[in-house]
């Protein structure tokens, strides 16, 4: 265990305890190692998802809005925007950092080229207002520029989660059709962000999650991962007032193993809604939320013996 991690995982360790003490032990962490492991992957969700809620209360460089500047990035972006009024904006950060992602190498590079229509002027940038007022123009640029995305110097590709993800501007399940069905969500409630998330607000911030969850299956290459970042991400950063009320594991497949292996000490045991109702309840009594329970027994599946660093 980490030195600096130490009384954190003593509290975990001390919070599993005593779940375990009303509700019976949890199979797969029996095994003490496996119990660490699995803490230290919950300790390390919960270090991202400080680092992204701190961010409100820093002093961001104001470069970090600008796709062109080594200084660029997305969910500081987001949180400038939002300091400066410009909602939309901020949440069409947000929707970029998740739709491409943040590749192992190539970084920001995806988002950084399509943002900023390969180094264009200002004007030309694929902001949101400039992507919803026209989202067809946008399809016609993205067909124009596809061998610019293969040819630019460096490495490219999209983020871990969609890492299959595809730039074709006029398939059903590229880049394209995924931009202007997003666009088409949001404007359906009336023309902006503000009054797409009013639409769905409901009775707590976790049914108006729930809401925005179901209604985001609109959205092409917009699966559970994706609407779940999403919505976790546009809570985080007071976007929109959400929380989810529990782990989503209907679709999923690492998180999934994770729950099945930790609850019954099987990687294929357990159907989905099932477990989703036992990691709400130990989520609940040991006071980890569900984003963080979820990211952290995905990663702990991929090596439960031995505490591997992932990066999201």
């Amino acid at each position: 265990m980490r030195n600096n991690y130490i009384r954190r995982a003593a509290e975990l360790d001390a919070a599993f305890s005593a779940y375990e003490r009303t509700h019976g032990s949890l199979p797969g962490i029996v095994d003490p190692q496996r119990r660490e492991t699995l803490i230290e992957q919950i300790i390390d969700s919960e270090q991202r998802v400080n680092f992204t809620t701190t961010l409100q209360t820093r002093d961001l460089d104001p470069e970090a809005t600008n796709p062109l500047s080594p200084a660029f990035h997305p969910l500081k972006a987001a949180v400038l925007h939002h300091r400066a009024g410009e909602l939309d904006e901020a949440v069409w950060m947000v929707y970029l950092y998740v739709h491409f992602g943040r590749h192992r190498i190539a970084g920001w590079r995806y988002i950084r080229d399509t943002y900023s229509a390969f180094g264009s002027s200002e004007l030309q940038w694929w902001t949101w207002q400039r992507t919803a007022g026209d989202p067809t123009s946008f399809r016609f640029w993205l067909d124009e520029h596809q061998a610019d995305y293969r040819v630019a110097p460096g490495r490219h590709g999209f983020g871990n989660h969609h890492k299959y993800g595809s730039l074709a501007a006029w398939s059903e399940q590229g880049t394209g059709a995924a931009f202007e069905s997003y666009v088409q969500w949001v404007l359906a409630a009336g023309g902006d962000h503000g009054q797409r998330f009013a639409s769905l607000s409901a009775a707590t911030p976790e049914d108006t999650f729930d809401a925005m969850y179901r209604s985001l299956s609109a959205v092409r290459q917009f699966g559970r991962i994706a609407r779940f970042d999403y919505l976790t991400m546009l809570g985080k950063l007071s976007l929109a007032d959400v929380r989810p009320p529990h782990t989503y594991l209907v679709g999923a497949t690492g998180p999934l193993t994770g729950a099945r292996q930790l609850v019954n000490n099987d990687p294929t045991a357990g159907a989905a809604r099932e477990l989703q109702n036992a990691l709400t309840l130990l989520a609940a009594e040991t006071q980890i939320t569900p984003d963080v329970l979820e990211d952290a027994v995905c990663n702990w599946q991929k090596s439960m013996d031995r505490y591997i660093r992932f990066q999201g």
